[in-house]
């Protein structure tokens, strides 16, 4: 009877914010996991908190990834459930949530969500951070800075799984442009998300095989600064700018890669998203002549 009653206390704080032992480590599932106990949630609002690119919703059974939480940075997330789940070795406290329409859902480790709707979470960032306006407008409005008519036109009508994705592809565009005789490869964008994430997904590693482990990755060399951060996203910095001074200050030339494939990931930057901690991380993959 203690143990059930710790139980719920343990679930009830999930849902509180409560904090009942030192910080959590995210949990990476690896692995079938079975559900232990669970308890409704009442259909509690929450967001994610931008912590970690490694945020995914998962299959029930926590086996299959379905929806990179990247993708969904304005979305409020309903919790169905609140649910305590083990795969033998380890345990952990996950919600099963929704979004407003019900047709995107799956389980999420609590440690990426934050208690309060994805609409709070914008208005309090807009409040305490001195963003430039001016780049927003009826047809950006999120404020990507610099935005191309070809970008905002494909923009339109997006769903939030291509509306992140397609802000990414024409930030490192212009950067993957600037490596002299290099051609476009899009499957290596998956793997340099996967670098990124230090987790290459099943497709990935399908899509690449053995060749997997002959893709060269460069990254930023130092972690932005809130103030970099904050430049980009008001558009004082452009991301081009930022990452090729930065491959500069590598000594990484951008003619050294002729007849290289090419490919790059990196966080979406515009203003409703300025509260993501890994905007001006990026990784660039390139794959040599000898193995494509």
């Amino acid at each position: 009877m203690k143990k059930k009653s710790l139980l719920l206390t343990v679930l009830a704080a999930g849902l509180t914010g409560l904090v009942l032992t030192s910080t959590p480590q995210p949990i990476k599932a690896a692995g079938v996991y079975r559900t232990v106990k669970s308890q409704t949630a009442n259909n509690t609002a929450f967001h994610w908190n931008g912590t970690s690119t490694e945020a995914y919703l998962w299959s029930y059974n926590l086996t299959q990834k379905k929806h990179h939480l990247t993708n969904y940075p304005k979305t409020t997330w309903y919790a169905n459930r609140v649910l305590k789940m083990t795969n033998g070795t380890k345990t952990g406290i996950f919600y099963y949530v929704t979004n407003q329409s019900g047709n995107t859902y799956g389980y999420v480790w609590q440690g990426y969500l934050t208690k309060g709707s994805a609409s709070e979470s914008s208005s309090r960032n807009e409040t305490t951070t001195n963003s430039n306006t001016n780049w927003t407008t009826k047809d950006n409005p999120d404020g990507i800075p610099h935005p191309t008519k070809e970008e905002l036109n494909n923009l339109k009508g997006a769903d939030d799984d291509q509306y992140d994705s397609t802000v990414t592809y024409y930030q490192d565009l212009p950067i993957m442009r600037s490596f002299t005789g290099t051609s476009y490869n899009r499957k290596l964008n998956d793997a340099a998300q996967g670098k990124l994430d230090n987790d290459f997904g099943s497709v990935t590693r399908h899509e690449w095989g053995d060749k997997l482990q002959q893709i060269k990755y460069l990254t930023v060399s130092t972690r932005p600064t809130q103030q970099q951060i904050q430049e980009l996203v008001d558009g004082k910095l452009t991301f081009e700018n930022f990452v090729l001074s930065d491959l500069k200050k590598q000594g990484i030339g951008l003619n050294q890669y002729k007849g290289w494939q090419i490919g790059m990931y990196s966080n979406p930057i515009y203003k409703k998203n300025n509260f993501l901690s890994g905007n001006g991380i990026y990784i660039i993959a390139l794959l040599a002549p000898q193995y494509q």
